[in-house]
């Protein structure tokens, strides 16, 4: 059994900066989204030319060293090192930086997870803490359950951050993108510039997907996702609070 390491770029990321994406590491977290509207519109294959990431460094005043590696000194998140082993049975290590959010008392932290999923209908709280809970469990209802909190929290895209970084931040194993997480990690930033983040993101990849041969047709696919995550995302908002805020619209 072979052990590979990777280290997610998101630790060198700023924060307020929509999800640096993660160079070296595994394919597809299990677990997809249970709903058809949440299903990959088409499967990409796995092409040979590798993701280029970033290679510019923070400043070295603005880093110090944890577990072996350089990370921002004004992170908030914990630095870890896990362990995960692909379907053919390989081995590797990724570095990831866990975001700080319910690491103080939360005011659910005492609930169990049934009590959680019932809140989760219209509370954004409890739909947050209960799909970071099931974030490797269940990676489905994990997403499903942050799509919403971001609704229910006024389009925050905090919550896509978290779990584009979570789920599907490991985008190349040995120099061979894993293209399906690079397309989630796409759609994720598309939505976040919908609710007012940082095209910036977006557009890198978008530009990493048409250097590994997505065509026009496969990111019109992609963009009818996202379209369907936001209108999800402002049927909820609908539903629940009365009033459609996201997307500059208001027409409960």
């Amino acid at each position: 059994m072979t052990k590979k390491l990777s280290i997610a770029a998101v630790l060198l990321a700023p924060a307020a900066y929509f999800i640096y994406a993660s160079s070296g590491a595994p394919g597809p977290m299990p677990g997809e989204p249970s709903q058809d509207i949440l299903k990959p519109a088409f499967e990409l294959p796995l092409l040979t030319k590798s993701v280029r990431l970033p290679e510019t460094p923070p400043a070295e005043s603005a880093t110090e060293i944890v577990l072996g590696i350089p990370v921002r000194k004004d992170r908030d998140c914990r630095v870890e090192l896990k362990d995960y082993v692909t379907p053919d049975g390989e081995m590797f290590s990724a570095y990831s930086c866990t975001p700080n959010k319910f690491a103080a008392a939360h005011r659910y932290a005492e609930y169990d997870n049934e009590t959680l999923s019932s809140l989760a209908y219209a509370d954004a709280d409890a739909a947050a803490l209960l799909g970071h809970r099931l974030i490797d469990r269940d990676t489905g209802r994990s997403y499903e359950l942050l799509i919403r909190a971001s609704a229910l929290d006024g389009g925050n895209i905090e919550h896509l951050a978290w779990l584009s970084d979570q789920a599907f931040g490991i985008v190349a194993i040995d120099g061979k993108p894993q293209l399906l997480n690079l397309q989630r990690q796409y759609e994720l930033a598309a939505l976040a510039t919908h609710l007012g983040g940082n095209p910036g993101r977006a557009a890198y990849l978008r530009n990493e997907l048409s250097e590994n041969g997505v065509d026009e047709s496969q990111m019109n696919s992609m963009h009818q996702r996202v379209n369907v995550l936001l209108e999800t995302m402002r049927e909820i908002q609908r539903t629940v609070i009365g009033a459609v805020t996201i997307g500059g619209r208001d027409d409960a």
